[in-house]
């Protein structure tokens, strides 16, 4: 009598498989956990360097604006001052409709937050369901 035919033998096998499945899915987890993280600190970054952008941009167009819109009512001052300042006024009211649909739209097409690592637990669901049923 060998071994192979000892009656242990038979769950020794069943209890090494199922370590190595268990060994399998932490590597599966640890891979996914990785990723995940990393895409957390990618959109981290970007929304940061957006946001500072934006406020550097924002201040920018603040002053370039609001001295165009002195030049304008000075250009005017001793015929049409009224009618300068609300031309400038109107101005500003178009462009700041025109700047909220734009920002409205863009943010409407967003990617969708952690997409990778959504689309890769995806497939390894799949695959899981492929290798157990036949």
């Amino acid at each position: 009598m060998d071994e192979s035919d000892a009656p242990g033998r038979s769950a020794g096998g069943l209890f090494d498989s199922l370590r190595a499945l268990i060994a399998t899915l932490v590597g599966m987890a640890h891979t996914r956990v990785e990723l995940f993280g990393t895409e957390i600190e990618e959109e981290v970054r970007r929304v940061v360097a957006l946001l500072l952008g934006s406020l550097v941009v924002l201040a920018l167009a603040s002053l370039a604006l609001l001295f165009s819109g002195l030049v304008v009512v000075a250009a005017y001052w001793d015929t049409h001052r009224l009618a300068a300042t609300v031309c400038v006024a109107i101005g500003f009211i178009v462009l700041t409709v025109a700047s909220y649909l734009a920002v409205r739209a863009r943010t409407r097409r967003q990617s969708r937050l952690l997409a990778s690592t959504l689309d890769e637990l995806e497939r390894d669901l799949e695959l899981l369901d492929k290798q157990i049923s036949p």
